[in-house]
């Protein structure tokens, strides 16, 4: 039972008739960190994302330290989700910096379309229809403060809502799909 991890996967039919899944599974110390609900205990330190895609290239990232944001992406609050009105931000390629945008106005865009063109750790394999990457964490950027807290400084709960948009012509946001949500709460 210790091998059991927990994973949201998305698995939809799409015009084309193709099926989607993204596997996300954060790890810490080598050990797969098991959630309560959404709600994943950490200890201060580096952790990481393990993903697993057949059929989703990319998807936008909504991070955030106020819970009624993320509630609201949920649809279990009323307060408007600026992430949603908003195309994604580019984080570093590779992630470089080892580190994720909190943004409460902008999501931003992780996607796998080659080895040489990702927004994971190097190393991330496959092609833009079947990939794994992983992405570390060793700190958090706070877009309006233009701060950088490493994880071991975080006291504040991280609300994390990726999702696959749906876009009209004119790029209008149409739907949206949850494929991944997350709590990260500091031990």
């Amino acid at each position: 039972m210790k091998k059991l991890f927990c994973c949201l996967t998305l698995m939809c039919t799409l015009g084309m008739a193709k099926a989607q899944k993204l596997e996300v599974k954060i790890l810490q110390e080598g050990k797969v960190v098991l959630p309560k609900g959404d709600q994943y205990v950490l200890s201060p330190n580096t952790f990481s994302f393990e993903f697993k895609s057949a059929g989703v290239e990319g998807f936008l990232v909504g991070v955030t330290t106020d819970e009624y944001i993320y509630k609201s992406a949920l649809g279990e609050a009323d307060l408007e989700v600026m992430w949603f009105e908003e195309t994604g931000m580019a984080e570093s390629f590779f992630n470089a910096d080892k580190e994720v945008f909190v943004n409460d106005e902008a999501p931003s865009y992780w996607y796998f379309t080659s080895t040489k063109d990702h927004r994971f750790d190097v190393g991330a394999k496959g092609n833009e229809k079947l990939w794994q990457a992983t992405r570390t964490v060793n700190s958090f950027y706070f877009m309006d403060t233009e701060e950088t807290v490493s994880v071991g400084s975080m006291k504040k709960p991280v609300y994390l809502f990726f999702y696959t948009p749906t876009y009209d012509e004119s790029y209008n946001l149409l739907d949206k799909t949850c494929v991944f949500k997350a709590q990260l709460l500091w031990r």
